[in-house]
């Protein structure tokens, strides 16, 4: 009896672990490995860009207002400038006296021309004379026809320098014309080099005369910028001096040769209407108007190219709020700077991935909007 019920007890102590082993079992919870093999792939974090139609209409560049045309000054014959009337910055009228140069040296040098020219007539009347009392006695057979030939010759002779006296009282009489130095028309002197008492050789610059009609903004511009812009391209300019009143400009010119430094270009954009404010050497701020046409760039980032074929990847938003990207082939044109020209493909407000486009896949869902280093 005794023995049977220590077997009883020792069954009875056995069967509880058991069944509370099994318990446990059936109330913990599953492995953590096996959550995460249900849990969805987390959202992939990129960094995209909002397509503008024209983002060359945000580009403004700083320019001087310049002349159109100038007009350098000097005089045509070696003098000591001996008037300098006229300062930088003066508005002068046409036919204005702007400097003149000695006129006692060059009155001499007439003087000198004038008495040369009269010592020239009296030799040259002598000749002639000598020459017709030669002719006279040779056709009375008293003198021989060698002296009638040399009279003839000094008679010649006379005659040639005589012109070239009468030649020289024309130059001196046209040297004291240019003695005065005149404006050929109504501007603004912009510079005057040299100073009064200072001795100018023919066709040194006195003077640099602006016309103040014609009046052009001068800006530099990206090389790369040039490839986008039309022959008849269109400018809005600014004042500094007074924001509120826009003019336009149109494009006259684009300088052949770039800057050493930057290796921008120059543009020079002729006001259609000049007011009083755009003044020369006003300062103004010129941005590019563009045309009908919308003109879109991406940066080279956002470009895939895995077949030979660019493409991008545009990022659109669910009813649910979920975000994935799809790929979009496009047409790329001219390439500005970082950024590339997009003629087809994309348009305006389009989003499109412009950092970690290499690391993605078709239909792969993407986090919120990123600009930069910050997340919308």
């Amino acid at each position: 009896m005794t023995m049977l019920r220590f077997g009883q007890r020792m069954t009875l102590c056995l069967a509880v672990p058991l069944s509370l082993a099994l318990a446990l079992a059936t109330t913990l919870p599953p492995p953590a490995v096996a959550q995460e093999e249900v849990a969805a792939p987390m959202p992939r974090p990129v960094v995209t860009e909002i397509v503008s139609a024209d983002p060359t209409r945000q580009r403004d560049f700083s320019g001087e207002i310049e002349a159109a045309h100038e007009t350098e000054l000097a005089f045509q014959t070696i003098g000591r400038m001996s008037e300098l009337n006229v300062s930088p910055g003066d508005v002068v009228e046409k036919g204005a006296v702007l400097a003149r140069l000695d006129r006692v040296s060059l009155q001499q040098d007439l003087d000198s021309a004038q008495a040369a020219v009269r010592s020239a007539q009296a030799q040259a009347e002598y000749a002639r004379t000598s020459y017709s009392r030669a002719r006279a006695l040779s056709e009375r057979d008293i003198t021989t026809q060698e002296d009638v030939e040399a009279a003839k010759a000094g008679q010649d002779s006379a005659n040639a320098q005589l012109l070239a006296a009468k030649a020289s009282l024309a130059g001196a009489q046209e040297a004291l014309s240019y003695a005065t130095l005149i404006a050929p028309e109504a501007g603004v002197v912009l510079e005057t080099p040299v100073e009064q008492g200072t001795v100018v050789s023919a066709g040194t610059t006195v003077v640099t005369l602006a016309d103040q009609n014609d009046r052009d903004a001068v800006i530099d511009v990206p090389a790369e910028f040039i490839a986008v812009l039309p022959p008849d391209a269109r400018f809005r300019l600014v004042g500094l001096e007074n924001y509120e009143q826009a003019v336009e400009a149109r494009l006259r010119l684009v300088e052949p040769v770039a800057d050493d430094t930057t290796r921008g270009r120059t543009l020079r954009l002729t006001l259609d209407e000049a007011p009083s404010q755009f003044r020369l050497g006003s300062l103004v701020t010129a941005t590019y108007i563009a045309g009908d046409k919308p003109l879109m760039t991406l940066p080279e980032s956002a470009l895939v190219d895995p077949d030979g074929a660019a493409s991008v990847w545009r990022v659109t938003t669910e009813a649910d709020g979920t975000r994935h990207v799809a790929s979009v082939a496009v047409t790329l044109g001219y390439r500005i700077a970082s950024r590339v020209i997009v003629t087809e493909g994309v348009g305006p407000g389009d989003e499109i991935v412009v950092r970690g486009a290499h690391s993605l896949e078709e239909g792969q869902a993407v986090g919120h909007r990123a600009v930069g280093e910050s997340i919308e």
